[in-house]
């Protein structure tokens, strides 16, 4: 151990005197650092989380691409799906007949969006069904809104279309009676409690639209090539059709998330800075009480290159033991968060019941490399001044 490092470590644990003060703040930033660090890991993986289950949630629920026709429904064209399913990157193909509508039972009714498809196709949603199927006819309901209807599978269901005739009193919607024949969960509140899947062949039954659907469904083997393959697939489709994909529909969405987190950060940052500073008054301190110290060391040969680097080292030591502690600990909750997920978001309020967690090495080898840097920038103002001490006129006094 040089020499610089020996009396950067004596001062920060002085202990006699007003030097006790001065190890207090000491103590008192390494403690600032540890919480701004540590706050830091956890919001930032929870935004992290947040992130990525929405995606997963909306990438596995929803198509990754839409093919739709301005004038609304349009024929079931095998040919145009077969067409589609060749390209490169394309992984599963499927129609969809897909509308606004209610449901009611038990003397309780809720809007939904009616998802007509076909059962022999496999399909997203499949995977989520937690009870019943779909092949076997009947509706599929998702499991929030089964449980606000009061149904379970067997009973009956009376389902509401907008497609209907006018008649001497006025529009008559259509209305049908269903079976329950499953139940799906995915996870997220809105999906679960507002998604009806029935057969398409069923749909076409009930209403005066066999034949028709009004969207070509598109699954792709990478979710987040979507944009660049919906820019090669437009210019392909027949006229009137075009196509839009789940990163557009979601734009603002996910564009509002992005920001939240930005300003999480800077935020968090802001307790971080607020520890440097207080480095930078204690280092202040240690100056003032060094005085003596700095011009006898000065008077032996020590230049004061050698007198900044001793306070430089002083506040990189009490940021290296803050951050690492910080780290140790923000990567600790963590987990505790993410594995035994002790803390529940109300349903109504939140997409999702439990608070998601994504630990990236990346972003806390970010917050630790920026809080070191603050760290140390904080103690250049103290550790120049103390370098640019007369020191005549200190030993003079």
């Amino acid at each position: 151990m040089n020499f610089e490092t020996f009396l950067a470590l004596k001062y920060i644990k002085s202990s006699k005197g007003k030097e006790k003060f001065i190890s207090f703040s000491s103590l008192m930033s390494v403690l600032g650092i540890i919480v701004g660090v540590a706050a830091l890991i956890i919001v930032m993986g929870v935004m992290n989380g947040f992130d990525n289950e929405l995606e997963e949630k909306i990438i596995d629920v929803n198509p990754h691409v839409l093919v739709k026709n301005t004038s609304g429904v349009f024929p079931y064209n095998k040919k145009l799906l077969h067409t589609i399913s060749h390209l490169r990157g394309v992984k599963l193909v499927y129609p969809l007949l897909v509308t606004q509508g209610m449901i009611s039972a038990n003397g309780y009714s809720s809007g939904v969006v009616i998802n007509g498809l076909e059962t022999k196709r496999s399909n997203p949603v499949l995977k989520y069904i937690i009870k019943g199927s779909l092949k076997n006819g009947g509706v599929v309901l998702g499991y929030e809104l089964a449980k606000m209807l009061g149904v379970t599978i067997g009973d009956t269901v009376r389902i509401i279309l907008p497609f209907g005739k006018t008649t001497p009193f006025g529009f008559a919607p259509l209305s049908f009676t269903e079976t329950v024949t499953g139940l799906f969960k995915c996870g997220m509140y809105d999906y679960d409690s507002s998604f009806v899947y029935l057969p398409l062949k069923n749909l076409w039954s009930k209403t005066n639209m066999k034949g028709l659907i009004n969207t070509i469904a598109i699954n792709l083997k990478n979710p987040f090539k979507a944009n660049s393959f919906t820019n090669k697939l437009n210019p392909l489709l027949p006229f009137r059709f075009y196509a839009s994909n789940w990163m557009e529909l979601n734009y603002n969405f996910f564009t509002a998330l992005k920001l939240e987190k930005i300003a999480m950060f800077i935020i968090l940052t802001l307790v971080v800075i607020v520890a440097a500073f207080n480095i930078t008054s204690s280092l202040m301190m240690s100056v003032m009480e060094k005085t003596k110290d700095v011009a006898i060391l000065r008077s032996f040969g020590a230049t004061s290159k050698n007198i900044k680097n001793i306070f430089i080292k002083q506040s990189a030591i009490i940021g290296v033991v803050g951050i690492l502690i910080g780290d140790a600990l923000g990567i600790l909750l963590s987990f505790l968060l993410k594995k035994y997920h002790f803390i529940e978001l109300p349903k109504t309020v939140y997409y999702i019941t439990t608070i998601p967690v994504d630990i990236n090495v990346l972003y806390i080898a970010g917050i630790t490399v920026l809080s070191f840097a603050l760290v140390v920038l904080s103690s250049l103002y103290p550790a120049y001044k103390a370098s640019k001490l007369d020191i005549i006129e200190v030993l003079r006094k």
